[in-house]
């Protein structure tokens, strides 16, 4: 089995965590040691987060054992207790999960905390293989009424939090998986042009001429009626929904969306971390400050680097060759996940392995971006680089489902 495993995927993933060490030491150094030096004999240990990341990591390698041992088939089987679960913890987290950082989003259990979106997330990818199993196409529109009631309960609970990242992250799923699944040219317009709409709903005027001159697109082309009709309604309602949603964020959500188009108008407030990215970056040069010499890193001006802007740290102490490098090999990890969507023995192999790749793309682009200004700030983190336990256990499970459904792709003979 091992021989028909893909070593690709192995030498990538594994190469990003111990990149992720790195990062983590050099981002934790410096604030641990000023701590240590001022509270001393308080037991305040410098290599305290690489320690707690070491434990997180050797569960997340016999979760990862474990999901590459059994045949992938066997989650098929479970999905619909795995999603009844992962409601019911959700909403328990809205109940009794405790808060920090503004945010409901863990449940703890004595010293050990959990973060359950992040399970759902690979939850929800088995659950809705499961539904695009056997379907090459969708017939009708009516068929995807199922697939919003699948993504759209644990996004609620999860907006709810509030954790607005996480809950992109579940569309980012559902959508790959949709365009994945079929060739249907009327869903493909069902998926993105409501997405036109709700950019162009800001402008009144944009918004009712984008409408107009899709309507008589529709009318003239071959698209039925009540494809039609269906389409024009999604714009529509999409693009009045909009302010609705906005009043639904919360505060310090709506000031990240604004200080992503304009970081400078807060410089000290929600566009703080962002402008500092930039400079930690931009400061790395080609080759970069230097390891433990970054001094952005080390002067802690981006707080809490070494969960989400993580990133920022590689760029300022290895440099533009050192963010390439760790950006290669995101790309060959999703390149290899893409193919074995591609080769997977059946279905419901293919349907997991491009949720998968689906996942870990947008956790790449939109954590990637956010540190270089080109996205807004919603708290995603870094796989298998930033500092987070339930993030890297998730992910490293997420590789074994893979490799299950690599090994498995051919018949084995005893």
């Amino acid at each position: 089995m091992l021989k028909n495993s893909d070593l690709t995927l192995w030498v990538c993933a594994g190469l990003l965590i111990l990149i992720g060490f790195v990062s983590i030491y050099s981002a934790t150094f410096a604030m641990l040691s000023r701590k240590a030096a001022i509270a001393a004999g308080t037991g305040i240990d410098p290599l305290m987060f690489i320690k707690r990341h070491f434990v997180t990591l050797l569960i997340g390698l016999g979760g990862m054992s474990f999901f590459s041992y059994i045949d992938y088939k066997n989650l098929k089987a479970a999905n619909i207790w795995l999603y009844v679960s992962m409601i019911l913890i959700l909403l328990l987290v809205l109940v009794m999960g405790y808060e920090s950082y503004g945010a409901q989003r863990w449940i703890g259990i004595g010293a050990f905390s959990f973060q359950p979106s992040e399970i759902s997330k690979l939850i929800l990818i088995i659950a809705l293989a499961k539904y695009f199993e056997d379907r090459k196409g969708f017939k009708d529109i009516a068929e995807l009424l199922p697939v919003v009631f699948i993504a759209g309960i644990p996004f609620l609970l999860i907006f709810k939090q509030p954790d607005l990242g996480t809950a992109l992250v579940f569309i980012a799923i559902t959508i790959g998986m949709i365009v994945w699944s079929q060739d249907n040219f009327i869903i493909l317009l069902l998926i993105f042009t409501p997405v036109l709409s709700a950019f162009l709903s800001l402008h009144m005027f944009f918004w009712i001429a984008y409408l107009a001159l899709f309507g008589i697109v529709l009318y003239f082309s071959s698209v039925k009626t009540s494809d039609s009709v269906s389409i024009l309604g999604t714009n529509i309602v999409t693009g009045l929904a909009i302010p609705f949603a906005w009043h639904l964020l919360k505060d310090y959500q709506k000031q990240r969306l604004f200080s992503f188009l304009n970081p400078s108008a807060d410089p000290y407030g929600a566009g703080y971390h962002t402008i500092q990215s930039q400079i930690a970056i931009g400061s790395g040069g080609i080759f970069g400050r230097g390891f433990l010499h970054g001094t952005q890193t080390q002067l802690q001006f981006i707080p809490q680097q070494w969960t989400d802007f993580i990133f920022s740290m590689i760029g300022e102490e290895f440099g533009m060759v050192g963010a390439m490098i760790v950006i290669l090999l995101f790309a060959f990890l999703i390149w290899r996940a893409v193919s074995i969507a591609l080769s997977a023995a059946d279905p419901y192999g293919s349907m997991l392995a491009i949720g998968i790749a689906s996942m870990m793309m947008f956790h790449f682009a939109i954590n990637i971006g956010m540190t270089l200004g080109i996205a807004p700030v919603v708290g995603i983190p870094l796989p298998f680089i930033s500092f987070g336990g339930t993030s890297l256990i998730v992910n490293l499970c997420a590789i074994g489902i893979l490799q299950s459904i690599a090994m498995r792709r051919e018949k084995l003979f005893f």
